[in-house]
């Protein structure tokens, strides 16, 4: 069933004139009657008596008028939502994030977000980055915040935070009173290290791999948090984000020791399946997020070049 046919046959009902329709939809008389013959054909039935001036619905065209009517005004309903970009009660969309974007990137942002769109539902997926890029592929979410570099044929990328990764001890560790170390004398140390997954951990692997050094693992962990609690009580050391251990530093309860020749370092970004379109409601949170720190310029370049 075409919507310009049914069209086409409600201002017939209504004006009980092929040639007055035609007028008022800005098409020629053919165009109405062809439309509304392929509509009887679709349906099976004839919609008008033709025979009288002006033309009358047939019993099946009555019926037809109700649900058209119906048809229509929900059509007009729908386009004057998506202009007005509201949003349906229990609507929404899932994106991803890494543990320390969830938790200290996202946080103002994605309150001032809800403020301003109250009725949308979220779903965040927090996981390593190799994971929210699956869910991207899968298009189970719509954008993701991970660690960068990851290339991919099929996903986009903006950097919008670069984040150091110091060694960082607990205040009582032997280390803490030098403030410096080697590499050598930090890898006899039980290390605390993100899994073999992580973006973090595949950077600082690559540089012992340079050194010729292997790592004593005391423990592999996704959570950030959980390894920084750990270091402040003496279980290890580790190389953690400077968003996760900053509290930590300005506490006292961690310290920064500065390794020899070695200095690491994360970016964070926004990625998304190449060719996704974003709705209004999607596409105020991205600008948020790359307006709160870096990459809208990049992003909006991106988008531009669709």
């Amino acid at each position: 069933m075409n919507f310009y046919h049914l069209r086409y046959f409600l201002s017939v009902a209504q004006t009980g004139s092929f040639s007055r329709a035609a007028r008022d939809m800005y098409v020629t008389q053919p165009t109405v009657s062809s439309g509304i013959a392929e509509l009887e054909k679709a349906m099976g039935v004839r919609l008008f008596n033709r025979g009288s001036k002006p033309v009358t619905l047939t019993m099946e065209g009555r019926t037809l008028v109700h649900y058209a009517m119906q048809i229509q005004d929900l059509i007009e309903e729908a386009e004057d939502r998506l202009q007005r970009r509201d949003v349906l009660p229990g609507e929404g969309f899932q994106f991803g994030a890494i543990d320390a974007a969830v938790t200290y990137l996202l946080p103002d942002i994605l309150k001032n977000y809800m403020r301003a769109y109250p009725d949308i539902s979220l779903s965040a997926q927090v996981a390593p980055s190799r994971y929210l890029v699956d869910d991207l592929l899968m298009n189970r979410s719509e954008f993701a915040v991970i660690s960068l570099p990851f290339e991919h044929p099929r996903v986009e990328t903006v950097s919008i935070y670069r984040d150091s990764m110091p060694l960082v001890v607990g205040a009582s560790h032997p280390f803490a009173a030098r403030n410096t170390a080697t590499l050598q004398e930090v890898v006899q140390e039980p290390l605390m290290l993100f899994h073999t997954d992580s973006i973090s951990r595949k950077i600082v692997d690559e540089r012992f791999a340079e050194a010729g050094v292997s790592p004593g693992v005391a423990m592999e962990m996704r959570s950030p948090e959980a390894m920084r609690k750990l270091v402040e009580v003496g279980v290890g050391i580790s190389f953690l984000p400077m968003l996760a251990v900053r509290e930590s530093l300005e506490a006292g309860v961690l310290k920064v020791v500065d390794v020899e020749g070695v200095a690491f370092s994360r970016e964070i970004g926004v990625a998304w399946r190449k060719g996704r379109y974003f709705g209004p409601a999607i596409r105020h949170l991205l600008e948020a997020i790359f307006g709160a720190y870096q990459g809208l310029a990049v992003w909006q370049k991106k988008e531009g070049s669709k």
